[in-house]
């Protein structure tokens, strides 16, 4: 019977790659030849790096490592940027097959159970907002993947190896060169790494202190250009991006880009009131109008949640996929905090504690910092994966459920009719906030308000 279960298992995963590869295809076939907007900058950062060097790197905006690895592909390409695309876009597909994969494995190795490891590579794989973002030119995905990477080392490593230290902080560091607001996680790691001194008593602080020294190396070409052509002496990007979104945060409820022609690129969600973002920032709003800055604050953080359509790119506004993708997200997110619940509830072992621990304050604090800026959907992708454990967890509690045999079948339809009633009628309510968001647009009318 185990033998038999477990082949069941292992053709379910195949099915699960197999399917997220089609999946990958698909829109690797849409966007290998085409490049918008942010793309387009990382690119010609590449060509910069190719063309001047490391070293004498101009834009404000952008730090270097993504730029850095178009570069090294542009090498041994001759330049032709859709083959260029897609070599990148494999290689940012499998480092995130590779870190859902990890992630999966690790929780597979403390609860012993192949449903749980099922439902991580389902939802982690086989989410189409995230197998598309592998087939652009932008940071978002890898930079997550690296904070998962780094968070999963902390939690799941071995302290008495020097390598776990070194990958903690060389992906910590990278998701920052990758992406400057990841920065938020690396006094997350600091701390987490201090409680687990005390708490496990496996940290040797001194390799902490070494390593997160000399890895500091990666911030260099960053520091260096940014002294070198600004005078300004920080190992982030020059530009004071956050100051600039977090304006536009007060009169904003989300934003996108749309590509459709003959309508304009930038696609604000204005909020119901009449904001001078130019004058008022979010922080701003605190004092001046409360409630205003309650309204606001709010729809960033289910804007973050809720990332609409599929494409990063706007290709159609009442594309079907949309729908499709939204249902997929809002059942997650019900698996995910309902699975967390239930590892709160259960969790026994001092390593069980410190998982909710430091995927919960990082998920929090994130989720806190994210929502003082102007919302694009990609910015949730590190709140997927920082839950993405417990969807797993539900899986397994839910597989389990159905399974018992202890159970009678009554009872488990009558459960199974509640539960569904009461999903239904909280997804119908995500689906109209959602839409009543889009409404904001002027462009978008979903239910015809």
């Amino acid at each position: 019977m185990n033998i038999l279960l477990f082949n069941r298992y292992r053709k379910i995963k195949i099915i699960i790659f197999v399917s997220s590869l089609f999946l990958f295809l698909y829109y690797l076939r849409e966007n290998y030849q085409v490049n918008y907007y942010d793309e387009t900058g990382y690119i010609n950062i590449s060509k910069m790096i190719l063309n001047q060097g490391l070293f004498n790197i101009t834009d404000e905006l952008r730090t270097y490592f993504y730029s850095l690895l178009i570069a090294i592909i542009s090498i041994f390409t001759n330049g032709d940027i859709a083959l260029i695309k897609i070599i990148m876009s494999v290689f940012q597909y499998l480092f995130y097959a590779y870190t859902i994969w990890l992630i999966s494995e690790k929780m597979f190795e403390i609860s012993r159970r192949e449903s749980l490891s099922l439902g991580i590579l389902f939802f982690g794989l086989l989410n189409p907002y995230l197998v598309q973002s592998t087939t652009l030119f932008l940071t978002d995905l890898l930079a997550t993947c690296c904070v998962l990477l780094a968070l999963t080392y902390l939690i799941f490593g071995d302290y008495d190896k020097n390598r776990t230290y070194l990958l903690i902080f060389s992906f910590g560091y990278i998701a920052t060169m990758i992406r400057p607001s990841s920065i938020v996680f690396i006094p997350i790691v600091f701390c987490l790494m201090i409680i687990r001194k005390k708490v496990i008593k496996d940290v040797n602080l001194k390799k902490v202190v070494f390593f997160a020294c000399i890895m500091l190396i990666i911030f260099f070409p960053q520091l260096y250009n940014n002294i070198k052509q600004f005078d300004h002496w920080t190992p982030l990007i020059h530009a004071n991006l956050y100051e600039f979104q977090s304006n536009l945060a007060a009169s904003n409820l989300k934003y996108g880009t749309v590509v459709i022609p003959g309508e304009n690129a930038q696609l604000f969600f204005p909020a119901p009131y009449s904001i001078d973002s130019l004058k008022n920032g979010i922080f701003e709003l605190i004092h001046t109008n409360f409630l205003a800055f309650i309204t606001v604050y709010s729809s960033h953080l289910f804007g973050v949640l809720d990332w609409g359509y599929i494409k990063t790119y706007i290709t159609d506004y009442y594309s079907i996929s949309r729908i499709f993708g939204s249902l997929f997200l809002y059942l997650f997110w019900i698996f995910g905090f309902y699975g967390l619940y239930l590892f709160i509830k259960n969790n026994k072992t001092i390593l069980e504690r410190f998982i909710i621990l430091s995927l919960v304050s990082s998920f929090l604090i994130y989720w806190g910092f994210i929502g003082t800026t102007i919302i694009e959907s990609r910015f949730g992708y590190p709140l997927f994966v920082l839950i993405l454990p417990f969807a797993g967890i539900s899986t397994q509690h839910l597989w389990d459920y159905i399974s018992n045999k202890k159970i009678d079948k009554s009872i488990k339809i009558n459960k199974f009719f509640k539960f569904s009633i009461i999903n239904i009628i909280l997804l119908i309510s995500l689906f109209y906030l959602s839409f009543l968001i889009d409404f904001q647009t002027g462009r978008i009318n979903w239910l015809d308000f």
